[in-house]
């Protein structure tokens, strides 16, 4: 699931995930993103830092109080701190935008990857 309030960095992350294979749910915001998590039932969340109404540390900190779903964090702000805050909340890693796809993709295989309990991590781009 893509969470995240920019319409634009929605599509073109749900573009490059869906070529790669994935199947891609999306959601404006934080309050969207939960109401839609029982139903759509992801196997990983990639959710925006900086969001109105929820941020994606709360977001982030929600999600893992209610399941093991994987949450990966993306900020445009490139600080040590926010990703260090994120991760101590439950976040399996933070991407600094803009986000280098190459590096998306093998953040979210790691995660998969380690979320079936395998230590094998192949790239979903290859």
């Amino acid at each position: 699931m893509i969470v995240d309030d920019d319409q634009d960095a929605r599509e073109l992350i749900g573009q490059v995930l869906a070529e790669a294979g994935y199947l891609v749910e999306v959601a404006g915001d934080g309050f969207e993103a939960i109401a839609k998590l029982p139903r759509a039932l992801p196997d990983l969340v990639l959710t925006d830092m900086r969001m109105p109404g929820m941020d994606g540390v709360d977001l982030a900190q929600r999600i893992r109080s209610q399941s093991d779903v994987p949450v990966v964090l993306t900020t445009g702000a490139d600080t040590f701190d926010l990703c260090t805050k994120a991760e101590a909340y439950g976040a399996v890693a933070c991407l600094t935008k803009p986000i280098n796809l190459d590096e998306l993709l093998w953040t979210i295989d790691c995660a998969l990857a380690c979320l079936r309990g395998t230590n094998r991590v192949v790239s979903a781009s290859a």
